[in-house]
């Protein structure tokens, strides 16, 4: 029994042109998800970033303004504390290391009010040490009957 040469190369080619087909649609397929793949890899890496970089801002501002709050409780205890500060001068208060954070904080007096202005500066990674990110915030103090007032803080 022998099977004709046109029936052999008939049944192939449906066989063949279907799998061919299928093996396209698959790769497409595995293509599109390996972009999706790393689409979602880069947003969620972005995402982290994001997220350390607001937790590190508030860690700063959280620190700048502990720092400005506690000189001036110090200088409502202490009258002497600013007493070498003159008008449109500035003199330093406090430098130092809190919760890894390195801060300075230094009084200023200019139009009648004295500003605490602390800053505090994140260098825990070699990427901080070189960029030196930092917040700083501005306290006002007003004098009224000999006595330090704080006003809030300025912009």
């Amino acid at each position: 029994m022998s099977i004709h040469c046109v029936q052999q190369s008939t049944c192939r080619d449906k066989k063949y042109s279907q799998r061919g087909f299928m093996s396209m649609v698959a790769m497409i397929l595995l293509v599109v998800m390996i972009f999706m793949g790393r689409g979602l890899l880069a947003f969620l890496q972005q995402g982290a970033e994001n997220s350390y970089s607001l937790r590190q801002k508030m860690r700063m501002r959280l620190v700048a303004e502990s720092m400005a709050e506690k000189q001036w409780h110090l200088a409502r205890t202490d009258e002497g504390r600013l007493q070498n500060l003159r008008e449109n001068s500035m003199i330093p208060l406090d430098k130092g290391n809190d919760e890894g954070l390195d801060y300075t904080v230094f009084a200023r007096s200019w139009g009648g009010e004295v500003y605490i202005i602390a800053t505090a500066f994140c260098r825990e990674t070699a990427r901080d040490k070189l960029l030196e990110p930092h917040v700083m915030v501005k306290g006002v103090l007003g004098k009224e009957d000999g006595h330090y007032v704080w006003r809030g803080w300025a912009p």
